[in-house]
């Protein structure tokens, strides 16, 4: 196990606050609890690494961050497949440029399933998701988790050794407990949070591991049964990467005709954004 601080400084600053993350559960409740996608929780769990060719849409801001973030612990999302009409739109950038990695990968499904980034970068998804992408149930053990810290931190007379709430009566507690903590505690109880997860990383590590990694050995998207729609793109969670190339795409391939390099990696113009879909799924498969 790893002090508060530690887990606070795996990554830089970048969107909502960990205490906000955590606690703010929206009215669906602890199935929308968030699991951290820790490369250091992942590393104690599963030594092994997974090392493979992935693909991340940015823009040319983008890539200068990405420059700084090689070979390190935080960790960012990335694809094997996306339909090339995204390319020059992006997903949380403007787009135009797609850069090929070679990483580790930590989580990978065969469809955007929505992790977000903490104000200190690292990535979470929520318990819903790895149930419904993962199929792996592991309700019970985190509702455990949650009535464990209640009863150790909530001053509320309720909260005693035979405290046995409803779900609803967890979420109210759950919500109320982080809105009444000192920040001191908070940050007790968040270390708690962390450690109790790992916990149950590791007591399901072997389910687990398999509905985050398998996807790595197919990387096809598949049609819904039902619908027969095939998503836009796949996800996947990945650190400790090295840029191998720039993909410029169709939008602004123009202003390179002239350069060498972009911020000191090869690059590689593609007039036709469908060639460079071609060229992706190839390089995917081809790493299989």
């Amino acid at each position: 196990m790893k002090s508060f601080k530690g887990y606070l400084t795996e990554a830089p600053a970048w969107t909502e606050s960990l205490s906000t993350m955590l606690f703010d559960l929206p009215r669906a409740g602890i199935v929308d609890l968030v699991i951290p996608l820790s490369p250091s929780i992942f590393s104690r769990v599963w030594p092994e690494k997974i090392r493979s060719t992935a693909f991340h849409l940015t823009d040319l801001d983008g890539i200068r961050k990405l420059k700084g973030m090689q070979g390190g612990k935080r960790s960012i999302s990335a694809f094997y497949n996306m339909m090339h009409t995204e390319f020059s739109y992006g997903i949380k950038t403007e787009g135009g440029y797609v850069v090929e990695l070679e990483a580790d990968v930590l989580v990978a499904f065969p469809d955007d399933f929505g992790s977000q980034p903490d104000k200190t970068g690292r990535r979470w998804m929520t318990l819903d998701t790895i149930q419904e992408y993962g199929k792996v149930n592991i309700f019970s053990d985190m509702e455990k988790l949650l009535i464990d810290i209640i009863v150790k931190w909530d001053e509320d007379p309720s909260s005693a050794d035979d405290y046995k709430p409803t779900q609803s009566e967890l979420n109210f507690d759950w919500i109320r407990l982080g809105k009444t903590l000192s920040r001191k505690d908070k940050s007790l109880v968040i270390k708690d949070y962390m450690d109790g997860v790992e916990k149950v990383i590791k007591k399901n590590s072997k389910s687990l591991h398999s509905a985050f990694t398998n996807y790595v050995k197919d990387r096809n998207l598949k049609p819904d049964p039902d619908s027969g729609d095939r998503a836009l793109w796949d996800e996947l969670v990945v650190n400790n990467f090295t840029i191998k190339k720039i993909h410029v795409g169709s939008e602004y391939g123009e202003d390179y005709q002239d350069d060498d390099d972009i911020e000191g990696f090869p690059f590689q113009l593609w007039p036709d954004d469908g060639d460079l879909g071609d060229y992706i799924a190839r390089t995917v498969q081809r790493g299989k």
